[in-house]
């Protein structure tokens, strides 16, 4: 049977979905963290919509259903809501989606559920698709009628008749088909994450072509049909960009790559004092708290390492919200602009646009600490541009220029693999379940010594790194 996330897949990725038939325990073992976080924001989307007044009714003219199966011998698909027109017979399909805009895939999705249900003889007269309106705030308690956009999509879904039905079958043609000879170029646009990648070809180099920076498909290709794999035997004439040729020639000789002149000069500019900061922030896609939009990233903690002068040991500050009654963001703004009240020096940052953003949207949400917000931002240097720039350059980056990347081989006495919470995604989860009570305090208050311990890190990181390019 051909499910609608079966046929998703097949549309995503072919060789998975035919993995997903050949292989399913690949495919098994618990959620992940991430993986039950997203669930539940797609169930808490659902349950809003079923707030609308479009589904508010005649119960004796129309039928409302949630989560209504159609299923054939050989198709099923679960809609999120049909609503029936008694006296015509006709249903409109919904489908709620966790999205502030219609996407291809929607499309496709809704697409597959009409072919379904016509098949079992039923008339489709609309298809709507429900997203949230990115451009709604919330103020005080949530309004369902603002937070959502249902838009018809009856005449793409229409358009796209003749090419579900072609999709369908060659779906299940390709199950039948004999498989081919596994091949590099059949990765999906997730490359070397994909589980036929990963499941098929076990022993490709730590340090492959994969991780040229920025490296197009066309030109990806065309390396993997010359048989180049490994990134050290790219051709010396194979066309690349200046960064991408630098990045080859760094891995060839296995010589790091550093422009000190000009790191000095970069460097040589800044301020003290130089204020190191690094946010955390919350996601959700119906938005929790006054001033949020949906999916907008809302601050719950900041680090920040401060050298006053040359030479000195930085201190450091931080504020980590409990959500125990003032908005979380206020409380940053509140925290961060009383530890900088004295002189807002250099505020160094790492991929510095995620920092300036979220000072711009703390100013806009309290104005009282709009100007301070703008002098944090007109003070701020991107110290990842050392490494965007290609001016210290080291194969063990793997072309990547995250701090994560860096720090590793830098400075490797620090380590995040040795910290209970390890990444963003999952520092924005765990505050998430703290923050709502969702476990005994005993283990909220090991969330919050993790998290603390976790931003720390962060800035800690660059002030040894910016140590360490000092002294090159």
């Amino acid at each position: 049977m051909l499910t609608k996330s079966a046929y998703q897949e097949f549309l995503r990725c072919p060789q998975e979905y035919r993995l997903q038939h050949t292989s399913p325990e690949l495919f098994k073992g618990e959620l992940t963290l991430q993986d039950k976080h997203l669930r539940e924001q797609g169930y808490e989307v659902q349950r809003w919509t079923r707030e609308l007044d479009i589904f508010d009714l005649d119960p004796e003219q129309f039928t409302v259903e949630f989560e209504r199966e159609f299923a054939t011998g050989h198709l099923y698909a679960k809609a999120d809501i049909v609503v029936t027109d008694i006296a015509g017979a006709a249903v409109s399909i919904y489908e709620v989606k966790s999205s502030s805009k219609v996407k291809r895939e929607h499309i496709t999705d809704v697409a597959f559920q009409k072919t379904v249900a016509e098949a079992l003889g039923l008339t489709v007269s609309r298809v709507f698709v429900i997203t949230l309106d990115p451009t709604y705030t919330r103020n005080g308690h949530l309004n369902a009628q603002e937070l959502f956009t249902v838009h018809d999509v009856t005449g793409d879904v229409s358009a796209m008749q003749a090419e579900t039905l072609l999709t369908i079958k060659n779906a299940f043609n390709f199950l039948m088909a004999a498989p081919s000879k596994p091949s590099l170029l059949d990765h999906c646009g997730s490359k070397l994450e994909c589980k036929f990648i990963q499941h098929n070809f076990t022993d490709l180099p730590d340090y492959s072509v994969f991780n040229i920076s920025r490296i197009a498909a066309p030109k990806l290709r065309d390396l993997i049909e010359q048989d180049v794999i490994d990134i050290r035997h790219v051709p010396a004439d194979f066309k690349l960009s200046d960064k991408q040729r630098l990045q080859v020639d760094v891995a060839c000789c296995g010589e790091k790559h550093i422009e000190t002149e000009r790191i000095r000069g970069e460097l040589g500019q800044l301020r003290f004092p130089l204020r190191f900061l690094d946010y955390e922030t919350f996601s959700y896609a119906v938005p929790l708290f006054s001033g949020i939009k949906p999916f907008q990233q809302l601050v719950f903690q900041y680090s920040l390492h401060t050298v006053t002068t040359a030479g000195v040991e930085s201190k450091h500050a931080f504020h980590l919200s409990r959500n125990d009654g003032e908005h979380p963001a206020r409380e940053i703004a509140e925290s961060l602009s009383a530890v900088m009240a004295d002189d807002i020096g250099t505020v160094i940052a790492w991929h510095a646009s995620f920092e300036k953003e979220r000072n711009s949207e703390l100013g806009a949400m309290f104005p009282e600490f709009g100007e301070f917000f703008n002098e944090v931002n007109a003070s701020v240097f991107d110290l990842e541009t050392i490494f965007t720039q290609q001016l210290y350059v080291d194969a063990g980056f793997r072309g990547r220029t995250s701090i994560k990347s860096v720090l590793p081989v830098l400075c490797p006495q620090h380590s995040y693999k040795d910290l209970a919470i390890s990444d963003g995604g999952s520092a924005s989860i765990n505050w998430y379940h703290m923050a709502t009570k969702r476990y005994p305090e005993e283990h909220c208050a090991r969330i919050y010594e993790a998290l603390c311990k976790y931003c720390h890190l962060d800035t800690l990181a660059m002030v040894d790194i910016y140590d360490l390019l000092m002294a090159i």
